[in-house]
C-alpha cells in the first residue's frame, strides 16, 4: 500500500471512531436531557394539579370551573393529561397541540433516548356526586424531537469539521509526498550516476535537510568519481612510464652490458688476450647488472617481503633510502610482530611507507623523518597502525598529488582510515590504520 493510501485509510478509520464516539456521547446526552426535561415538566404539572385539586375541594367549584383550571395545564410541555368519567370514558383530553405536523425521529433513536413512562392518577368528586379521574402521563416525544434535531446539527457539524480536517491533511500530505517524490527522483539520478542535478530547497525544514544531505552526497560521489577517473588515468600513465623505464633499462644497461660481455668473451679467444684483465671487467659488469636487476625487482615487487617478512623488508627499504639520502635521518620504529600480517595487508603497508618516504625526499625538504609501524588494539579490534612524521616545509593539501590519493584508496579498500595533517613550516604527519589480518599458516 502506498503512503497516500495508508494515510487516507488511517484518517478514515479515525473519522469513523470519532463519529462513533461522538454519536454515543450525543445519544447519552440526549437521553439525560429528555429524562431531566420530562421529569421537570412532570413534577411541575403534578404540583399545579395538586394545588388546583386542593382549591377545588376547599371552595367547591363547579365542574366547568374545574375543567377550565385543568385546561390551563395545556401549556405545560411533554405531558399528556386525560380526564375520565366514572364509567371510564375519556371526557376531556388536555394535550398541548400547535397544529404542526412534526417529523417523528427514527425508531432506533427514540428507543435509545426514551425514558421510562411515568404517570399519576387523581380522583375528584364533583358537586353532583360524580367522580372523575385525572391521568397525567409524561410524553417525552416533543423533547426527543428536539434532541433529534440538535443531534443532527451536531452530527453534521462534526462531519463538516472532519471533512475540512481531512482535506487540510490531504493538502499537507500532498505537498509532503510531492517532496518525497522529488527526493526519490534525485536518488534515482544518483543511482544512475547522474551527479550533476541537485535537489531544490523545500519549505519543510526536515525535507530541506534531507535534500541538503543528498546534494552533499551527490557532490562527494562526483568528486570521488573524478578522483577515480584521474587516478585510473594516472595509473595507466605510471604503467606506461614504468614500461618505458624498464625498456630503457633493459636496452641501456642489460643490452649494452651483455654486448660488452660478449665482446670481451670473444676477445679472450685472441692469442694475445689479457685474460685476467678481461675477467675482471666481466665481473665488474656482472656486479653492475646485479645491482640494476635488484633495483628493478624492488620497484616491481619486493621479493624479500615473501621470503624475509615485512619487518626485514621495511628495514631494507629504510637502509636503502639512508644510503641514497645521507643527509636525511630516518628513524624506523617497527615491531617484529608485523611479520604475522597477511600478504595483502603487508604489501599495502610497504607501499604506503615507500610512498611516504618518496614524498619526503621529493617535496618535504626535511632532514628528519620518523616512521612507526606497530599493531594496536581499540575496543577489541586489532589494527596495524602507521605513523610517518617529518620536519619539512609542510603546507600541502590532501587533494594534491596522486600519491596521497593512491594511498587513501589503498587504505579505504581495506576498510581502514587515512588521515593527512600538514601545517606550513611544521612538516607533515600521516596517520593510517588498517585491520590486522593475520596470515594463514599452512598445516
Amino acid at each position: 500500500m502506498s503512503l497516500r493510501g495508508l494515510i487516507n485509510l488511517r484518517i478514515v478509520m479515525s473519522v469513523f471512531v470519532i463519529i462513533l464516539l461522538g454519536a454515543s456521547m450525543t445519544i447519552w446526552q440526549a437521553r439525560e436531557s429528555v429524562r431531566e426535561e420530562v421529569s421537570s415538566s412532570y413534577n411541575l404539572a403534578l404540583q399545579m394539579v395538586e394545588f388546583g385539586l386542593n382549591q377545588f375541594t376547599r371552595n367547591m367549584h363547579t365542574e366547568g370551573e374545574w375543567i377550565e383550571h385543568i385546561s390551563r395545564l395545556r401549556e405545560t410541555r411533554h405531558l399528556q393529561i386525560s380526564v375520565y368519567d366514572e364509567n371510564g370514558r375519556e371526557t376531556t383530553l388536555s394535550r398541548r397541540g400547535d397544529g404542526v405536523q412534526r417529523v417523528r425521529p427514527p425508531e432506533w433513536f427514540v428507543s435509545a433516548v426514551m425514558t421510562d413512562t411515568i404517570s399519576s392518577t387523581y380522583e375528584i368528586k364533583l358537586p353532583n356526586d360524580a367522580i372523575q379521574r385525572i391521568v397525567i402521563t409524561a410524553d417525552p416525544l416533543d423533547e426527543i424531537n428536539e434532541a433529534w434535531g440538535e443531534s443532527l446539527v451536531y452530527f453534521w457539524s462534526i462531519v463538516l469539521m472532519l471533512g475540512i480536517i481531512f482535506l487540510a491533511i490531504n493538502v499537507v500530505f500532498h505537498s509532503m509526498l510531492k517532496a518525497v517524490q522529488t527526493i526519490l527522483s534525485g536518488l534515482k539520478n544518483v543511482e544512475s550516476g547522474n551527479y550533476e542535478e541537485h535537489l531544490p530547497s523545500f519549505r519543510i525544514s526536515e525535507f530541506d535537510a534531507i535534500a541538503t544531505e543528498v546534494n552533499n552526497l551527490t557532490d562527494a560521489l562526483s568528486v570521488a568519481r573524478r578522483n577515480n577517473q584521474a587516478l585510473a588515468r594516472h595509473t595507466m600513465q605510471i604503467q606506461e612510464t614504468e614500461r618505458r623505464h624498464l625498456s630503457r633499462e633493459l636496452h641501456d644497461e642489460m643490452g649494452q652490458s651483455l654486448t660488452a660481455v660478449k665482446a670481451m668473451a670473444v676477445a679472450t679467444k685472441q692469442p694475445d688476450a689479457e685474460v685476467n684483465k678481461v675477467a675482471d671487467s666481466i665481473i665488474e659488469i656482472c656486479n653492475h647488472l646485479s645491482g640494476v636487476v635488484r633495483s628493478m625487482m624492488r620497484t616491481l615487487h619486493p621479493l624479500s617481503l615473501s621470503d624475509l617478512g615485512l619487518y626485514a623488508t621495511l628495514t631494507d627499504l629504510v637502509n636503502e633510502w639512508k644510503r641514497r639520502q645521507p643527509i636525511l635521518k630516518i628513524d624506523l620504529n617497527c615491531e617484529p610482530s608485523v611479520d604475522e600480517l597477511d600478504e595483502e595487508v603487508s604489501i599495502h603497508v610497504y607501499r604506503i611507507v615507500q610512498e611516504c618516504l618518496t614524498n619526503v625526499v621529493r617535496h618535504a625538504k626535511a632532514d628528519r623523518v620518523n616512521v612507526t609501524v606497530k599493531p594496536t588494539s581499540i575496543k577489541d579490534e586489532h589494527r596495524i597502525t602507521i605513523l610517518v612524521e617529518d620536519n619539512g616545509v609542510g603546507g600541502g593539501s590532501t587533494s594534491d598529488g596522486f600519491g596521497l590519493l593512491a594511498m587513501r584508496e589503498r587504505v579505504q579498500s581495506m576498510g581502514g582510515e587515512f588521515i593527512f595533517e600538514s601545517t606550513r613550516g611544521r612538516g607533515v604527519r600521516i596517520r593510517v590504520w588498517m585491520p590486522f589480518i593475520e596470515k594463514k599458516h599452512d598445516k
